[in-house]
């Protein structure tokens, strides 16, 4: 299925779509629990199950010493060790073995961030599966009766991470990109375009009360992320509309079901939890106001790059950029992480002095994410906006990285693939939709951050393609997706 990707000549126009919005509704009900008809109307609006974009899956008991006290530095290496263990197990165990009929068979779970080889096979190294582990900075102490201090290599110390796991099923993916059908011939609809809202994250944290594992909600992502789909044509077919929005449920079901048997693993005490976190939906239209209110009117901006003198581009050509991207970043580990040399113009400055001050960016990874479809992503991080972000809840912490994706597609409908996409997950979406749960003062000191981030993210991928890429380009052409109907 051929889907134009410039919004004057796209296959389903706005009247369409709204002819079938309630079709796509009744397929989001589905999703959502058969729950819900047309959001809006007296009748529905009880029925409409509440959905919010963070579920708490697990928690533990902290540590305390033989006065009943918490000992923060044991229950925050306790946390760190939880991860390190649910990092473990879906690095190395096969899930439908382990967990019988709670994963379908054949769909195995990996951790991203790990080799080909440990993907594939599970042959996995210990050190592999603890660098694939993010650690997200925040503002609090570990121990808050103590400050801030440098160890003997002049790191900083006593900051507590949040723990984020990328958990990746080959599968699932494939349908939620368009690589593969979700019935019939029928795929998700611009299927590369969802890439910055995949894979599925999930954290480890503590505070003085429990350490907790919490994840990013497939049912709210699939509704706040994919609208476009909701809206499609295809959600026409009452058995296409059955099938994908059976996908969220089953994607959740199945990594709760592994993070509680890995955490009753590590610790018996585990209990288990299905805690809404975040703002609350309440109805399509709060979705639709969301996606509405960001400066795109989407999750995301798609910029389209095509060769000076033209010329195809192939996988190799998106895995070169998507790496000239992260190296021009900076990598996170690295003596220069966090500093950017590239020289933008004739008057030697750098590529630093024109980024926000302290921003401090760098790939998180040394290498992209392989998606299906040979989507690659990148998981930008600053920690001076991440400890900000972390500020308003570490409930939020699998809302970061900022996310960076580069595919090649066949824009023009010709059969070859003559522009390569970036794509950015827009931080103006991320913090209304899924930090709408702050305080009114903290939205209005974030008012301007998400700009900020957004135009720090361009400047940093400009500056890699013009000078470090290896590739002549023209200029950058706005992609549009009609997300709404």
């Amino acid at each position: 299925m051929k889907i134009d990707t410039r919004k004057s000549s796209l296959t389903v126009s706005r009247w369409v779509q709204k002819a079938l919005f309630g079709s796509a509704v009744l397929g989001l009900a589905i999703g959502m629990g058969m729950q819900s008809a047309v959001a809006g109307s007296p009748a529905t609006k009880k029925a409409f199950k509440h959905f919010t974009p963070f579920t708490r899956v697990a928690q533990m008991p902290i540590v305390r010493d033989e006065r009943g006290k918490i000992d923060y530095e044991a229950t925050y290496a306790k946390a760190q060790a939880a991860a390190l263990h649910l990092a473990d197990f879906v690095a190395r165990y096969k899930d439908s073995d382990v967990l019988g009929e709670d994963i379908i068979l054949g769909h195995d779970w990996v951790l991203g961030g790990t080799s080909p080889t440990c993907r594939k096979t599970q042959t996995c190294s210990d050190d592999e599966i603890a660098h694939a582990i993010l650690g997200i900075p925040s503002p609090e102490k570990i121990n808050p009766d103590k400050g801030a201090f440098l160890d003997e290599a002049e790191t900083i110390k006593n900051v507590k991470k949040a723990s984020v796991l990328d958990f990746c099923n080959e599968h699932y993916a494939k349908q939620a990109l368009g690589v593969a059908p979700i019935i019939d011939d029928k795929k998700v609809v611009n299927g590369y375009s969802h890439t910055p809202a995949l894979p599925c994250e999930v954290s480890v944290w503590n505070d003085d009360k429990h350490i907790y594992v919490d994840m990013l909600d497939p049912n709210a992502i699939f509704t706040l992320f994919f609208t476009d789909v909701h809206f499609s044509a295809e959600m026409d077919d009452p058995a296409f509309a059955d099938a994908i929005s059976a996908l969220p449920p089953q994607v959740k079901s199945e990594i709760m079901a592994i993070v509680r048997h890995a955490m009753d693993d590590f610790d018996p005490k585990t209990t288990p939890r299905q805690k809404a976190l975040g703002p609350v939906y309440k109805s399509m239209e709060q979705v639709i106001e969301a996606v509405d209110a960001s400066p795109e009117d989407s999750p995301y901006k798609h910029v389209g790059y095509t060769q000076v003198g033209g010329g195809d581009f192939d996988s190799t050509d998106a895995q070169a950029v998507t790496q000239a991207i992260i190296n021009t970043m900076s990598i996170h580990g690295e003596p220069d992480q966090g500093t950017h040399p590239t020289v933008i113009d004739d008057e030697d400055n750098t590529l630093d002095s024109i980024l926000s001050t302290g921003s401090s960016w760098r790939s998180a990874r040394p290498s992209p994410l392989p998606l299906p479809g040979k989507n690659y992503i990148i998981e930008a991080c600053s920690p001076k906006f991440a400890k900000m972000a972390m500020g308003t809840g570490l409930h939020h912490v699998t809302a970061l990285p900022c996310e960076i994706t580069v595919q090649v597609i066949d824009q023009d409908g010709d059969g070859s693939k003559e522009t390569l996409v970036v794509s950015y997950l827009d931080p103006h979406f991320m913090l209304g939709a899924l930090f709408a749960d702050i305080s009114e003062e903290e939205k209005q000191t974030f008012a301007a951050i998400p700009g900020t981030i957004m135009d720090d993210l361009q400047k940093i991928v400009a500056a890699a393609l013009e000078f470090n890429s290896g590739y002549t380009l023209n200029e950058g052409v706005q992609i549009k997706y009609d997300m709404l109907p």
